[in-house]
């Protein structure tokens, strides 16, 4: 009998996966002989290459995350429908929604335990709240739109903290999003210095509100006229992005991971490449003509500085001094005409500060009648209602802090800036850990790096609604703390697994 169970057994584990495959290869096969008797061939032939790479992934699943890190920077070069769409098909969609399918497909059949974690149940409770101001926005083209974006990212963030098993994996996801950020940074360079500027607006399609149209997707450099009493127009990269401001603040989010890799890295073939990457986005950062990525860029270098996250010796001064002299030199006129003249820093010489002070004005009114409930996340109506000078129809308060407490109330603002302030505490958490003797540096530096990218961006969220850009760099780097802390806990519960030399 003991013999006969273990046969019955074993032949319930292969028949299990078996069974699986043939349930799911019937389903997909069917769709894709609907699709293509409904749709097109070639659409049918993408269906057919999707499935494809989902059964990789399913065999593979820490494949999808890779695949995932590898379009974070697309971002608006991968997406297929317009800007302004109420409903966006993206590559960065499909291949989430792939490698989330993939990975829930090899959990059960292997049985391995799904990891959730306090931010993800609160971030879940803030997506809730988040989609049930649907029935009362104001707005709901705009939040039926963010609504989405909000379960996309819940979507991608537990993809990260359930296939980041090791820090070797974390470093290989940032590593594939550093190249793909390179590449584009060059793309855009020689855009600039080659391509043709795209106009303030085409069509119903404006650059200068962060919306494109789906053909003009490579473009990458348009020419901005929200000063032009001071500056006339002036060109601004925005890579693949919507925005110069938001094509800014995800080269920052880079900057940290930079900096790790060089603090550790041995060889000089490839510690030049990194130099040559970094150099890169930097000289994008100036390239996007916003003053406060340009500033904040800064104040990221300033603290990498002072938590030796880069290490200052004579020949790297002398390095850095030269690379910054470098990019000075070669940065356009239009940066120096509007970013690096001191005297547009002013209220009288910049209508976009004079602009934001009234969006903030204008914000806070809106806050204090609907401060409970809100009116309706990516609502970009309520801050041009309470306007008290003539400005755009559609606009945000251009500060995270005061258009999430207008949008969802003060729960919903509990919820989201506890969601955010949460994931940082684990990350100087579990840096504190693998700080423990003997001590984890690669593990410790690269929380170091992680602590710097999010400490950016609520820097930026003070000028700007940095949380409702695509922003999946941080979201990336947000799973990682999540995955990286739950290694710092092994770490110190099972200290015989530490390495005997620091790594």
């Amino acid at each position: 009998m003991g013999a006969q169970s273990v046969d019955t057994a074993m032949l319930r584990g292969r028949l299990g996966p078996t069974a699986l495959a043939l349930i799911v290869g019937s389903a997909a096969g069917a769709c894709v002989v609907l699709l293509a008797a409904k749709t097109s061939p070639l659409l049918a032939l993408g269906a057919v290459g999707a499935l494809l790479l989902f059964v990789i992934l399913a065999r593979l699943p820490v494949l999808g995350l890779y695949a995932c890190a590898l379009v974070v920077p697309l971002e608006r070069m991968g997406r297929f429908t317009d800007d302004a769409s109420r409903y966006t098909i993206s590559l960065m969609r499909i291949v989430g929604v792939l490698a989330l399918a993939a990975m829930l497909a090899h959990m059960l059949v292997r049985r391995t335990r799904l990891q959730f974690g306090r931010a993800f149940w609160l971030y879940c409770g803030y997506t809730a709240l988040a989609f049930l101001t649907v029935f009362y926005s104001t707005d709901f083209h705009g939040t039926v739109r963010a609504c989405g974006a909000i379960l996309g990212n819940l979507m991608f963030f537990f993809v990260v903290i359930n296939l980041a098993s090791s820090r070797r994996v974390a470093e290989t996801a940032v590593a594939l999003w550093l190249s793909v950020s390179v590449a584009v940074g060059l793309y855009t360079t020689y855009d600039w210095h080659f391509g043709a500027l795209i106009g303030t607006r085409i069509g119903e399609f404006d650059p200068g509100r962060g919306e494109q149209s789906a053909e003009n997707r490579l473009s990458t450099v348009w020419e901005d006229r929200s000063e032009w009493d001071e500056l006339s127009g002036t060109a601004r990269a925005m890579g693949p992005t919507s925005h110069s401001a938001v094509y800014g603040i995800n080269l920052i989010l880079t900057m940290p991971f930079f900096f790790y890799f060089l603090r550790g890295e041995k060889r000089p073939w490839l510690k030049a490449l990194l130099l040559l990457g970094l150099a890169v986005i930097g000289y994008n950062v100036m390239l996007t003509n916003t003053r406060a990525a340009i500033l904040l860029a800064g104040v990221v270098l300033g603290i990498a500085l002072l938590w030796r996250l880069v290490e200052l010796s004579a020949p790297r001064l002398f390095l850095g001094a030269v690379g910054l002299i470098a990019i000075l030199a070669l940065v356009p006129g239009d940066v120096w005409q509007r970013v690096l003249d001191l005297s547009n820093y002013t209220i009288d010489r910049s209508a976009t500060l004079r602009i934001r002070l009234a969006y903030w004005d204008a914000a806070l009114l809106a806050v204090q009648d609907h401060w409970l409930t809100g009116m309706g996340v990516g609502n970009q109506e309520a801050v041009a209602r309470y306007m008290t000078e003539p400005g755009p129809e559609e606009t945000t308060a251009h500060c995270e802090y005061l258009q999430t407490a207008m949008e969802v109330g003060i729960l919903g603002w509990a919820l989201f800036f506890g969601f955010v302030f949460l994931l940082l505490a684990t990350a100087f958490r579990a840096g504190r850990r693998f700080a423990q003797p003997p001590p984890l540096d690669r593990d410790f530096w690269f929380m170091r790096a992680c602590q710097l990218a999010m400490i950016a961006v609520l820097l930026y969220g003070i000028q700007l609604d940095v949380f409702h850009f695509p922003l999946k760099g941080w979201w990336l780097a947000a799973g990682l703390v999540v995955a990286m802390e739950q290694l710092s806990r092994r770490a110190v519960d099972q200290p015989f697994l530490r390495p005997l030399v620091p790594t």
